[in-house]
């Protein structure tokens, strides 16, 4: 009796199909775009913690302001000046969207306001709940961090 040698092409055929079933659902976690998006918001959520204790490290006013021109961004900033908003020299941090590492992520939205500020004890100036999403570059995959009232950030 002579043993098997091969496949028999059942046997290939139904080897394929398992493949092209397992490639084609991992095609959508492997994306570099997905990959980009996710971990801009696990970013910006990490900097809004980041504000909160440069807050009470530094015992002033700091959060982030967004923009949205071009590709947009945000700044971290430090109140040095004690006005409690933005002013150009007062950036600890300013991320681009668009350019560098994130080439493939776009500010796709802001609601609620435009920027975020905790006061020297690190508790939130104003309660209201901020959205930033974030997509790539064609819009097809986004993400949206939420700035909550109470200063933490949860990522959808």
């Amino acid at each position: 009796m002579r043993g098997r040698q091969g496949l028999s092409l059942i046997e290939l055929l139904v080897l394929l199909a398992v493949l092209g079933v397992v490639l084609s659902l991992s095609a959508g976690i492997l994306n570099p775009d997905r990959q980009a998006v996710n971990q801009a918001a696990q970013s910006l959520a990490a900097q809004v913690t980041r504000a909160r204790l440069e807050a009470i490290r530094q015992n002033a006013f700091a959060g982030l302001v967004f923009f949205t021109t071009g590709n947009g961004g945000y700044v971290v900033f430090v109140d040095r000046n004690g006005n409690r908003t933005y002013d150009a020299n007062e950036a600890i941090q300013t991320v681009t969207f668009g350019q560098g590492d994130w080439a493939r992520v776009r500010l796709a939205g802001v609601s609620g306001g435009t920027s975020f500020t905790f006061d020297t004890r690190g508790v939130p100036a104003s309660f209201t709940q901020i959205e930033i999403t974030l997509s790539n570059r064609q819009g097809t995959y986004s993400k949206t961090v939420q700035i909550l009232p109470q200063g933490g950030a949860a990522i959808q």
